[in-house]
């Protein structure tokens, strides 16, 4: 009898082991998935930043392993000159299965007005 609690106790603490083992691996997934996706996102961001003009940056493209990142440019405010125009640059990266990740930029740049 002693021998039949022992090995019940032992199982239910097992599983439970089991269970948290299992909780750590798909933290672990996820904390991956999201440093994927912030870097995939900061590399789109840094693009739209190096160009001289970011209005022509927007669009979307598929990236390794399944993330999908798309770049949105929107004129914010314009100078009345037009030599100075601020933009807002929003970069969603997303993924499989419910992954999805937005970050948001400032750029404004000052040029002449041809």
């Amino acid at each position: 009898m002693e021998v039949m609690v022992a090995l019940a106790i032992m199982s239910v603490s097992l599983v439970a082991v089991f269970q948290l083992y299992s909780l750590a691996l798909r933290s672990i997934k996820k904390a991956d998935d999201y440093t994927n996706a912030v870097l995939y996102a900061r590399s789109a961001m840094d693009e739209a930043y190096a160009l001289s003009d970011p209005a022509e940056a927007s669009g979307s493209n598929d990236v390794g392993e399944g993330y999908k990142v798309a770049r949105d440019v929107a004129l914010l405010s314009s100078s009345e000159d037009g030599k100075t125009k601020l933009y807002e640059i929003t970069v969603t990266v997303s993924w499989s299965p419910s992954g999805n990740l937005k970050i948001k930029g400032l750029r404004c740049i000052y040029g002449s007005n041809e």
